[in-house]
C-alpha cells in the first residue's frame, strides 16, 4: 500500500515523495550508491547497517527479487530513497512486499539526482526516512535529528559479525579463517574455490585463532568506524598479534582495520565510495581496473612506515585502495574484489593471496 513518504536532513531539507515498504520512521545515516544493476545485493551488504541508502538509477525493483542474489539474510539498510519504485515485477517479490517483509520503509517520487549532488557537495548527512499516513511535525523531526548521535559512533560491526564459530568445510585441505566483521556472501563463495572456510566473530581472541592454526587470515568487509574504541579494543588488537604468523588479506574495512593494527590512521571521507564503476590502478603495473567499492572511511597515506608499499590508488581522487608489506606476507584492499554487484576485474586476488598460504 503507497502512502506518503518524508525524508528530512540535518542540514533542514525536507522531502516529500510516495511512501512504501514498512509504515515507520527510521533515523540513519544517508548515503548513495551508483550502480545501475544489484540492488538486490546492495540491500542486504551488511556495511550499509546503520545506512538509509540513495540509488541514484532511477529505477528500482524492476527485475525482482530473490534469495540466491542475497549478500546476508536480510536487508541491511535502513531505508531506501529512489525516484522510480516498480511496485510490479514479472518474476519473484515486488518492491513493495520485499521491504515491508523485512519492516524497511521506503520513499519515491523524488529527485534523487538533486539530493545525491547536495551529499557530493556538502557531504553525508543524517536523516529520518517516515513513511505513514499520519501528518508529522517538521521543526520537531529536525530538531530530533540534530540531537541524535551518527550512527557510526555505535560499534555497527557487532550488530552484522556472526555470533559464533560457522564452518564451510569441503574437499580443499587449506583452511581459511575469515574474521567476520559484516562478511559478504560472495567472500565466502570465492574463497571456498580454493580452500574450507572458517568464519569466525569480529572479537575472536588471539588464543583460539592459535588453536585453530588456519592456512591464512581474511579480514572481511563490514560498516561504520574502522576506528571505534570496541574494534580497536577487539579486533584490531588481535591482527597486531597475528602479523608475521599468518598470511593476511584485508578487503574494505578488513583492510582498514589491517592499516590500524600496522600503525596508520583513518579518517572519514566526505561522502565515500559506493557503487560499481571505481577505477583503480594497480602501481605494479599501470593497469586501471574498475571496482565495486562501498565503504566511507580511507586510510592515510604514511611514508613513515617503510615496510609499507602502497600498490592501488583510486584514479578519481587518489586515495589509498590497497597496500603489500615488503616483508610478511600481507595484502589488503579497500575496494571488492569479489564484485557481486559489480565486474569481476580484481578476482584474481582471491587466488594471489591462497598461493601466500
Amino acid at each position: 500500500m503507497v502512502s506518503k513518504g518524508v525524508l528530512a536532513l540535518e542540514d533542514g531539507t525536507f522531502i516529500e515523495g510516495i511512501g512504501f515498504g514498512a509504515e515507520k520512521e527510521v533515523f540513519g545515516e544517508i548515503v548513495f550508491n551508483t550502480a545501475m544493476t544489484g540492488y538486490e545485493e546492495a540491500f542486504t551488504d551488511p556495511s550499509y547497517a546503520g545506512q538509509i541508502l540513495i540509488m541514484t538509477y532511477p529505477l528500482i525493483g524492476n527485475y525482482g527479487f530473490s534469495p540466491k542474489s542475497g549478500e546476508s539474510p536480510k536487508i541491511q539498510i535502513q531505508g531506501l530513497v529512489t525516484k522510480e519504485p516498480a511496485f510490479s515485477s514479472y518474476r519473484r517479490k515486488n518492491l513493495i512486499k520485499y521491504l515491508t517483509t523485512a519492516g524497511i520503509p521506503g520513499i519515491g517520487g523524488i529527485d534523487t539526482r538533486a539530493l545525491t549532488l547536495k551529499i557530493r557537495y556538502y557531504g553525508t548527512m543524517k536523516a529520518i526516512l517516515a513513511n505513514t499516513k499520519k501528518s508529522l511535525n517538521r521543526r520537531e523531526i529536525l530538531e530530533r535529528i540534530k540531537k541524535l548521535p551518527y550512527p557510526d559512533t555505535e560499534n555497527l560491526v557487532r550488530k552484522v559479525s556472526c555470533p559464533k564459530i560457522i564452518f564451510h568445510r569441503n574437499h580443499h585441505k587449506k583452511k581459511i579463517l575469515l574474521i567476520d566483521c559484516g562478511c559478504k556472501k560472495s567472500i565466502i563463495t570465492n574463497l571456498l574455490k580454493f580452500s574450507s572456510v572458517i568464519q569466525a566473530p569480529y572479537n575472536i581472541t588471539f588464543e583460539t585463532i592459535r588453536k585453530i592454526n588456519p592456512s591464512g587470515i581474511v579480514i572481511s568487509n563490514g560498516p561504520g568506524n574502522p576506528a571505534h574504541p570496541e574494534i580497536l579494543s577487539t579486533t584490531v588488537q588481535t591482527v597486531k598479534k597475528l602479523l608475521g604468523l599468518y598470511p593476511i588479506f584485508g578487503i574494505c574495512l578488513g583492510h582498514q582495520i589491517l592499516g590500524l593494527a600496522l600503525g596508520l590512521r583513518t579518517y572519514k571521507l566526505k561522502f565515500g565510495h559506493r557503487g560499481v564503476n571505481h577505477p583503480v590502478k594497480s602501481l605494479e603495473n599501470n593497469k586501471v581496473f574498475i571496482t565495486s567499492q562501498n565503504h566511507g572511511y580511507a586510510l592515510t597515506r604514511s611514508s613513515n612506515i617503510k615496510e609499507i608499499e602502497f600498490n592501488w590508488v583510486n584514479v578519481n581522487d587518489g586515495t589509498v585502495e590497497g597496500m603489500v608489506h615488503r616483508v610478511l606476507p600481507i595484502i589488503s584492499v579497500q575496494f571488492h574484489p569479489e564484485g557481486s554487484p559489480g565486474p569481476n576485474d580484481t578476482t584474481f586476488l582471491f587466488q594471489r593471496f591462497i598461493e601466500m598460504t
